[in-house]
């Protein structure tokens, strides 16, 4: 029976190559879908991966963010509070310095001719009121000397340091020359004649008591 097992084998065969063909197609699509696994697993860990490290980034950052301007901040209050110790010590200076002076004649002097540079500028003022404090009342006579011919009332003024204030009611002048307002305008500039600034913001100034002029 050569022929049938001719047959046979050649059926066997063919069997054999679709079994083949069939185990390498489904090996194929096996591979492929364990590839498309493998692609989609790296995708997500590399996405995590860079979720996480994006995160600590920010994270850093922002925690370093705050920390320089934590440091800038307490840089700008201590500077705050070095400008008004210098400023105390400065104004505790010249007030001692100007109590010295208005206890010299040099001070009388001072004050009569700067009587006289005022009272130029009201010159058509009949109505001259000169402001002195309490303590120098006492020059009145020497001061109205300093103006021969011209009318002048004197009273106390509402400063303690020195100096005076001349004014006309008719002409609304007002000249002030003294030293309690030269004091505030050099505290108002303290910080920039000393070369000390601050570029914090009003809310970010602490609320401490300054050196009052």
């Amino acid at each position: 029976m050569p022929e049938l097992s001719e047959k046979l084998d050649r059926f066997t065969a063919l069997l054999l190559s679709q079994a083949a063909a069939e185990n390498e197609h489904t090996m194929q699509e096996l591979k492929e879908k364990h590839d498309a696994a493998l692609s989609s697993a790296e995708d997500q860990i590399l996405l995590e991966a860079y979720t996480y490290i994006h995160g600590e980034v920010s994270r850093i950052r922002s925690e370093q963010g705050r920390k320089v301007s934590r440091h800038l901040l307490e840089s700008k209050q201590a500077l705050y509070r070095r400008r008004e110790e210098i400023a105390g010590e400065v104004f505790s200076l010249v007030r001692e310095r100007i109590g010295a002076f208005t206890a010299t004649p040099a001070y009388a002097d001072q004050l009569r001719v700067r009587l006289q540079e005022a009272a130029a500028q009201l010159e058509r003022a009949e109505d001259l009121v000169l402001y002195l404090r309490s303590a120098d009342l006492s020059l009145g006579g020497q001061l109205r000397e300093a103006l021969p011919g011209r009318s002048l009332d004197i009273r106390p003024g509402p400063f303690a340091l020195g100096g005076l204030i001349l004014e006309s009611a008719s002409l609304h002048l007002r000249l002030d020359a003294s030293y309690d307002t030269a004091m505030e305008e050099l505290s108002g500039h303290f910080a920039s004649l000393v070369g000390l600034s601050l570029a914090a913001p009003a809310d970010e100034i602490p609320e401490e008591g300054g050196a009052q002029a």
